[in-house]
């Protein structure tokens, strides 16, 4: 880590668990911005899976989109988003249809917002880092 910001502390947003993250990089700020970076580059692929398997009723497909974002959310310190991915990929072949269907709505709203949080953390890391 650099020495340089071993004294400055960021504070995340509510939405990370910033004791999972700080601890998980060992408060290595500009590696958790450059993490955020990368989890942002292939985002929205994995999101698009999501969509298409969840669409066109491929639950095997589904099963696989999700136990592949599940890790980027652990990145980020999004852990209870990474705890609902869990959960759903758990049920996603053996659940009915109905049941399926009731659970895919807060977990799309959840990765739709997700984006949105990874951004603004990543600029703020940005800035934060610059100082």
């Amino acid at each position: 880590m650099d020495q340089s910001l071993s004294h400055k502390e960021f504070t995340f947003s509510d939405a990370i668990n910033s004791g999972y993250i700080i601890d998980l990089y060992a408060g290595d700020y500009v590696m958790i911005e450059e993490t955020f970076g990368d989890v942002l580059r292939e985002y929205d692929g994995f999101v698009d899976r999501i969509l298409t398997s969840y669409h066109e009723k491929d639950r095997p497909a589904l099963k696989s989109a999700i136990h592949k974002i599940k890790p980027l959310f652990g990145f980020v310190g999004l852990t209870s988003i990474q705890a609902l991915c869990l959960q759903f990929e758990n049920s996603c072949l053996e659940a009915p249809d109905a049941a399926l269907a009731e659970a895919f709505p807060p977990l799309e709203v959840q990765l739709r917002s997700a984006r949105g949080i990874i951004e603004i953390e990543k600029g703020r890391l940005e800035e934060f880092n610059k100082q």
